[in-house]
């Protein structure tokens, strides 16, 4: 768990985000921590990754439809322990 908060901590300073974006990427990182627990997955494997985010962002509609989803996904993309492809990516932004 600490090592995904790093991840979205680093992706959140490496892109200027206004101050309302970055509230929206820590709330879906809590929220991906405590559904981390809530479902006994890990955030390192992808399909568990894919599962907890698609999880935590159906509480956060606006998160797919901020013009700063997809380059908070590629800056995050760097950091992952995994590859995400085009389907992955589209499930992210569903």
């Amino acid at each position: 768990m600490n090592a995904l908060s790093k991840v979205y901590r680093r992706a959140c300073r490496e892109i200027n985000l206004p101050e309302n974006e970055k509230r929206l990427l820590l709330k879906l990182l809590r929220e991906i921590g405590v559904n981390i627990v809530r479902r006994q997955k890990t955030w390192d494997i992808k399909a568990d990754f894919i599962t907890l985010s698609f999880i935590s962002a159906g509480r956060y509609p606006e998160f797919p439809i901020s013009p700063y989803a997809m380059p908070i996904i590629r800056c995050m993309m760097r950091h992952l322990p995994f590859e995400l492809d085009e389907e992955d990516i589209r499930i992210l932004l569903s």
